[in-house]
This record gives structure tokens, sequence and C-alpha cells, in this order.
């Protein structure tokens, strides 16, 4: 499928390529404290629906966005949209809490996919690697490689937050680039589990790319058009001869 020979780079996602998180089906039951903060306050009856109102609102304000909102961002402006009559002191400390919460319960959930430690050993030294995540906490894609023991394989972990800018927006995949020295970009390979965000417009810019399909797994993930290049378990990503 692939040759080193015809690449300098691979450009890996973080979450659900290479550490997977909440159930097998992507559900997100693991975070329930988090959801809990604002059915405590008063603002919600049950987490499920903040849980829907929070689906709603990332699918209208950050789906395909080039520029990333924190957590907290998130949420403050959520509550303005869906309840605008809450007091603000009830909403700072909400916004606080919920943070906390997170960051309690979002790394319980996480564990290695199938096959990742073994693929990236055989990589290794084959090209240089990098990672490019979405995420809401600055430094945090980073952090869960380490506590998963793969940050060493990478050169660069580039995070949305940190940066400000997120996929599929062209800027992140540009500072990419430039954190890897401004290889050709026909010369880097990007492979992960969104399809948009890691195949096609990879494509766009130029680079090669992979779809980690995991729509056998994850109700939330495409299947794999035909043309594109994909593999289901990391035991497929190896070099041709």
């Amino acid at each position: 499928m692939v040759t080193s020979t015809s690449l300098d780079w691979i450009f890996f996602d973080c979450f659900n390529t290479l550490v997977d998180d909440f159930d097998t089906s992507g559900h997100e039951a693991g975070l329930a404290p988090m959801y809990q903060v604002p059915v405590a306050a008063g603002l919600y009856q049950d987490i499920e629906d903040v849980r829907a109102d929070y689906h709603r609102w990332r699918l209208d304000h950050i789906a395909g966005q080039s520029h990333e909102q924190s957590l907290q961002q998130r949420f403050r402006n959520l509550l303005a949209t869906y309840r605008p009559e809450a007091d603000p002191a009830t909403v700072d400390q909400v916004l606080t809490e919920m943070e906390l919460q997170f960051m309690d319960c979002f790394p319980q959930t996480l564990r290695l996919p199938a096959g990742v430690e073994s693929m990236l050993q055989r990589w290794q030294g084959q090209v240089s690697m990098g990672v490019i995540s979405n995420f809401f906490l600055a430094d945090w894609p980073a952090k869960m490689l380490e506590r998963h023991g793969l940050r060493p394989y990478f050169k660069f972990v580039l995070d949305s937050a940190d940066c400000g800018q997120r996929k599929p927006g062209e800027a992140v995949y540009h500072m990419a680039l430039e954190l890897a020295g401004n290889p050709p970009p026909e010369r880097v390979l990007f492979i992960g589990d969104h399809l948009t965000n890691d195949a096609i417009a990879p494509q766009q810019l130029g680079m090669q790319s992979i779809y980690f399909d995991r729509s056998a797994e994850r109700r939330s993930s495409s299947v794999a058009p035909p043309h594109i290049k994909a593999i289901t378990h990391w035991d497929q990503f190896i070099l041709d001869p």
C-alpha cells in the first residue's frame, strides 16, 4: 500500500486514530459527571438534554470551521444560545466545574486501539512522524499520547487549541508542514479516522492520505468511498516490499 521511499513524513490524527476514547461505539457515557454539572446548577433537567444541545450546537458552530474554541468557550456560547436567561455568575461556576470534571473523566475513557504500538514500531526509523489533532484543551493530545507511551514516536504534536486553527481549515496543515521542515506535500502521508479532515482535505493540499475507517465500530464514522484508500486495522498499514 505504501513504500517508505515515497514518503518523508507521516502525519497522524490523534483521538480514535492513535488513542481511542469513550466506549467502543464512541458513546460519551464516560463524560456523565461533566454533563451533570449544568443539571446540578438547575440549567438543565437531564444530562441527555445537555449532550443533545451540545452536539446540535457543535454541528452548527464547530464542524467544518477553521478556528478552534476551547471547552469553556464552547459551553459558554452554548449556554448563551440555549439558556440566555442563565445568571452570569452561575455560568462562570458551571464552566469551571465542567472543565475540571472533563479533565478528571476523559483520561479514564482512553485506551490504545489494537495494533497501534506495533505499527508505530514498524514505521519508526523509516520516516519522520507527527500528530495533528483537533482538541479543545491545549497540550492534551501530547499529554494523552505521553500517558499511553506513544509520545516518543513523534517529532511534534500540533493541537488546535494551542495554535487556534483546526482541521479542515488549510492553516493547520500548513503549520504542520512548516514544523516538518516544509517537505514537498506529495511526500507526506496523512492518516486518521475523519474522512474530511484526515483524507479528503490533505489530498486537496497535495498530500497522500489514508482513511482509518472505523465505521464498523463507530456509528458516527463514515464508510470509506471507493476512491479513498482506507484501512480498518493498524495491521493493514504496512510497508510494501
